[in-house]
């Protein structure tokens, strides 16, 4: 099972898009604000699937992965 990678560019256009990915190792979540460009960052939020300090975002970061990808087969980005 591969990592789950989702990316969505700001509605402005104004050069920054959304990259969220999902482990395959340990099912945390990281999350990005990067411009459009770039593929890498080292510059993330994280929040554990496991022993979670904060589990309703954890849950709702979820759902936002499921949207994205929801959005992107609706409405492609490139």
């Amino acid at each position: 099972m591969a990592d789950i990678e989702v990316e969505r560019i700001c509605d402005m256009r104004g050069g920054y898009k959304l990259h969220v990915l999902k482990s395959r190792v340990d099912g945390d979540i990281h999350i990005t604000v990067m411009p459009v460009g770039d593929r890498v960052s080292f510059q993330d939020v994280e929040f554990c699937a496991s022993a979670s300090q904060s589990p309703h975002t954890f849950k709702a970061l979820c759902d936002l992965v499921k949207a994205m990808q929801l959005d992107e087969q609706e409405r492609p980005q490139g």
